[in-house]
């Protein structure tokens, strides 16, 4: 592992990191869930940041988060966990955790991995709230072009 100082191994600070991880998130209450929305580029060095703004929504049992990723260009491993864990940790009484807005390629994505079982998705923001009880379908579109990553453009 690389350490602190010059050279290509030296760890990175987030405070040092440009455009490329630029990542923005806005908590919103839009009931029935409080609307978490993302935007720009979920990854490794980005994740802090949403982890802060969510552990406060987990902490209150009677909150239903509602993640829109519809503008989420890029989504790695570490944010991907963090989507699933938030969403799982949902009291159930209170409803699943929901995402929407996933791109076909974000979809397909967590449907390669195994992943979209475990969360349930809406097309878009306006179907979330307007079928809050709503589960995800399994006929939704989903991408079947093979991606390398999960870039959202």
């Amino acid at each position: 592992m690389g350490e602190a100082g010059s050279g290509p191994d030296r760890l990175v600070s987030p405070a040092e990191v440009g455009p490329l991880h630029d990542f923005q998130v806005s908590v919103a209450q839009s009931p029935p869930f409080t609307l978490v929305t993302l935007s720009g580029e979920l990854d490794v060095i980005t994740v802090p940041r949403l982890r802060e703004k969510v552990a406060p929504l987990l902490a209150c049992p009677a909150t239903r988060i509602l993640f829109d990723v519809e503008k989420l260009r890029f989504i790695d491993s570490a944010g991907m966990r963090v989507l699933i864990d938030a969403c799982v940790r949902t009291p159930p009484k209170d409803g699943d955790g929901a995402v929407c807005g996933m791109s076909p390629q974000m979809r397909h994505l967590f449907s390669l991995l195994g992943l979209i079982s475990r969360l349930t998705v809406y097309p878009t923001r306006a179907d979330a709230l307007s079928h809050p009880a709503a589960m995800p379908s399994e006929t939704a579109h989903t991408d079947t072009a093979h991606t390398d990553t999960a870039r959202m453009n």
